[in-house]
C-alpha cells in the first residue's frame, strides 16, 4: 500500500459511546489493520495496557519506562477519537511518534531497545478495540481498582478544574472493560488483569508476575524512577495536562492510601450509585478471575 493511500482509509471515527446507539465493536478492515502492522513493524515488541480511568495505569506504564529493552511509550493514542471526533489517521500519527525514553529514564537505554508500550482507556478505543488488540503482542494487561475508589477519584479531579463531576457513565470504563475481556476471551487473545490496590501495596509480587508473563526480565530497581514534570502526555492542548501532574512528579511506586467510599457515598440522581453498583460487581467477579495476578512472595534481583 502506498503512503499516500492510507489517509484514505481511516475513516473517522465519531465520538464512540456518546449513546447507545453504537456498534459495539468494529473488526478493522484487512487494509487498515496491515497498514497498522506495518507502521510497528520498527518494533520488536508492541505491549498494551488497558485501564478505566484513575486505576493509576500512569504509574503502572511508568515502571515499563525502566525497562531495559522498552524505548518507547504512546499515551492512550485513540483519546482524541473519541473527545474531537478525529479519525484513525490522527491515531497513526501518535503511534508514528511516540514519547521517546531515552533521556526520561533514569538510566541508560540499550542501545538495541525497541519495544513500544501502548496505554488505553476502554471508552477512548471504543468500537476500535479490535484494531488495538490486533497490533499488540499477547498477553494483554486489563488493569482494575476499586470502582468507588476510581469513580469518586474521577469525579474529584473533574471538579478541581470546574468540569461537570458527573460525566458520561460511559467514561467510568467499567461496563466497556468488561466486554473487552469478554471480547478477548471468545477469541482466545491472551490477557492478564491487574489490580491497582496490589500493584501499589505489593509491587514486587505483581510486577515480577507480570513481566514472566511478557517474558521480561523484572528487578526492584524499576520501581524507582526519576521525576519528569516536563513531559507532556496531554494529547487535548492542556485540558487533561493536570491529570498526570502528580504521577509525572513522583520517583516510583506508592502504596494506596485512599480510604473507600460507601455506595451511600454516591448520589442517587441520574442513577449514579445504581452505576457504581453494577461496576463494582464487575469488579468483585474480576477479582476472582483465574487471569488476575495475586500476590505471591517472590525473590526478585536488583539491577
Amino acid at each position: 500500500m502506498s503512503p499516500d493511500r492510507v489517509p484514505s482509509l481511516l475513516r473517522p471515527v465519531r465520538s464512540p459511546f456518546r449513546d447507545r446507539r453504537h456498534r459495539i465493536f468494529e473488526e478493522p478492515k484487512p487494509d487498515v489493520l496491515e497498514s497498522f502492522r506495518k507502521l510497528l513493524n520498527r518494533h520488536s515488541r508492541v505491549y498494551l495496557v488497558v485501564s478505566p480511568p484513575r486505576c493509576s495505569s500512569t504509574a503502572f506504564a511508568r515502571v515499563f519506562w525502566e525497562q531495559p529493552s522498552v524505548r518507547y511509550y504512546c499515551h492512550e493514542p485513540f483519546e482524541t477519537t473519541y473527545y474531537l471526533d478525529q479519525s484513525l489517521t490522527e491515531v497513526r500519527r501518535k503511534l508514528e511518534s511516540p514519547l521517546d525514553l531515552t533521556n526520561i529514564r533514569k538510566v541508560e537505554v540499550d542501545a538495541k531497545a525497541d519495544a513500544l508500550v501502548i496505554k488505553e482507556m476502554p471508552y477512548q478505543a471504543g468500537p476500535n478495540f479490535p484494531l488495538l488488540a490486533a497490533i499488540a503482542h499477547q498477553p494483554l494487561v486489563f488493569l482494575m481498582r476499586d470502582p468507588r475508589l476510581s469513580i469518586a477519584s474521577r469525579m474529584r479531579t473533574k471538579r478541581e478544574v470546574g468540569d461537570n463531576p458527573r460525566f458520561p457513565k460511559i467514561e467510568s470504563g467499567w461496563e466497556l472493560w468488561r466486554r473487552q475481556i469478554e471480547w478477548c476471551e471468545t477469541r482466545g487473545v491472551d490477557y492478564m488483569l491487574a489490580d491497582s490496590t496490589d500493584f501499589r501495596d505489593q509491587p514486587e509480587a505483581i510486577f515480577s508476575q507480570v513481566f514472566k508473563r511478557l517474558q521480561l526480565p523484572f528487578s526492584r530497581d524499576m520501581l524507582e524512577w526519576r521525576a519528569c514534570p516536563e513531559v507532556e502526555l496531554d494529547n487535548l492542548g492542556g485540558r487533561h495536562r493536570h491529570l498526570y501532574g502528580a504521577v509525572l512528579a513522583s520517583t516510583g511506586i506508592r502504596p494506596e492510601t485512599s480510604a473507600t467510599p460507601l455506595l451511600e457515598d454516591f448520589p442517587r440522581t441520574d442513577g449514579w450509585r445504581e452505576h457504581v453498583e453494577r461496576c463494582l460487581a464487575i469488579y468483585r467477579e474480576m477479582r476472582d478471575a483465574a487471569a488476575r495476578i495475586v500476590p505471591v512472595a517472590v525473590e526478585v534481583p536488583v539491577a
